[in-house]
């Protein structure tokens, strides 16, 4: 998969993840939302990555989002699953590729 197309299907994902977690909320109350949507993602991706992996490129997006939304006035980006979705397309292949890198499975 490449960060083009991660980036694609992160921002469908996280859309996704959005409905889903408003939907928890209203049946079993208020959650904290990142754990919600690490999980989320992390099944939807299947094995390519780890929930460490997912979550921390969730954590940092959100983090450097805060930024982005303060800098522009703190109001709220309508657009953030295609912001959030390139920033971790990013981090994540960033990740894939140093596996790859690191282990032999061209050897193999």
């Amino acid at each position: 998969m490449t960060p083009d197309t991660l980036a694609d299907t992160l921002e469908q994902l996280l859309t996704q993840a959005e409905q889903s977690h408003l939907a928890y909320q209203q049946e079993h109350g208020e959650t904290d939302w990142p754990p919600y949507y690490a999980d989320y993602l992390h099944r939807a991706l299947g094995t390519e990555f780890t929930l460490e992996q997912v979550s921390t490129a969730l954590r940092d997006a959100a983090a450097a989002h805060g930024e982005y939304e303060a800098a522009h006035g703190g109001q709220r980006d309508e657009e953030w699953p295609r912001w959030y979705a390139q920033h971790m397309a990013g981090a994540l292949s960033r990740d894939w590729y140093r596996w790859l890198a690191e282990t032999d499975v061209w050897d193999e």
